[in-house]
C-alpha cells in the first residue's frame, strides 16, 4: 500500500512539473545580432553630446504561440529578456571624453550594462507589416546600481526569424550612482547634465532548434 502510493506520488509530482519544463524547453529564443546599436543623448554647458554602442548582446525567449500571435495576448508564459551592452564600448569619438566616461561610469568594477525584462504589455493589435508597440518594465544594472525602468517599446517582424525592437527611455546619472562628469582643468566651467536619453534598436535572429 505504502509504495502504490509512494509511486501515485512521484507519478503526480512529475506530471505537474512537466508542463513547465515543457514550456522552456519549446520556448522560441531570438539571439541578438550585428547591426543593433544603443546611443546615449546628453548635455553639458558647453555643448550637447552623442555616445554610441554597436556592441549589444542579449536574448529574448518567447511563448510558442508568437507564431500565430505576435502580440503575446495568448501566451501562456511571460517573455523572458536579457539585454547587455560592455560599457567601454560606448563611443563618443572623442578619446579623452571616453575616458572620462567609461571612469565615471565605474566600467573597471562594473563593465556591462545590463537590462532585464519584467513584464512586456501589448497596446494594440497585430498587424500584417509594422511594428506593434508593448509597455515594458523592467530592471536597468548600471555601474553596480540597480532600477526599475518602465518604457515602451516596438516589436518588428522585419524578415523571417528576425526582430526589430526600438524604443527610447530617459534617466538620470545621480539615479545610478554616477556623478556627472566636470571635466579636470576647466574649474568647474563644464559641467555635464544629470538627465540622459537612451535610445536602442536592437536585432535578434530566432536561435536554431536543438537537434
Amino acid at each position: 500500500m505504502i509504495r502504490r502510493f509512494s509511486l501515485a506520488a512521484v507519478f503526480l509530482m512529475t506530471f505537474a512539473l512537466a508542463p513547465a519544463s515543457l514550456r522552456a524547453a519549446d520556448a522560441l529564443r531570438f539571439d541578438a545580432q550585428p547591426g543593433s546599436k544603443v546611443t546615449i543623448d546628453g548635455t553639458s554647458t558647453v555643448h550637447d553630446w552623442k555616445v554610441e554602442s554597436r556592441i549589444v548582446g542579449g536574448f529574448i525567449e518567447l511563448d510558442p504561440s508568437f507564431e500565430s500571435d505576435a502580440t503575446l495576448k495568448s501566451a501562456k508564459t511571460p517573455a523572458k529578456l536579457e539585454v547587455t551592452i560592455t560599457v567601454r564600448s560606448l563611443k563618443s569619438g572623442k578619446k579623452l571624453m571616453d575616458s572620462v566616461m567609461h571612469d565615471a561610469m565605474k566600467a573597471a568594477a562594473h563593465p556591462n550594462i545590463v537590462y532585464k525584462l519584467q513584464s512586456m504589455t501589448p497596446k494594440g493589435t497585430a498587424s500584417a507589416s509594422g511594428p506593434i508597440e508593448f509597455d515594458t518594465q523592467g530592471t536597468l544594472a548600471v555601474a553596480g546600481v540597480t532600477k526599475t525602468n518602465s518604457m515602451a517599446v516596438k516589436m518588428e517582424k522585419i524578415e523571417a526569424g528576425k526582430l526589430k525592437f526600438t524604443g527610447t527611455t530617459s534617466v538620470k546619472m545621480t539615479d545610478f550612482g554616477i556623478q556627472p562628469p566636470s571635466p579636470t582643468g576647466t574649474f568647474g566651467l563644464i559641467k555635464t547634465g544629470d538627465d540622459v536619453t537612451i535610445n536602442f534598436e536592437w536585432l535578434a535572429a530566432k536561435a536554431a532548434a536543438k537537434p
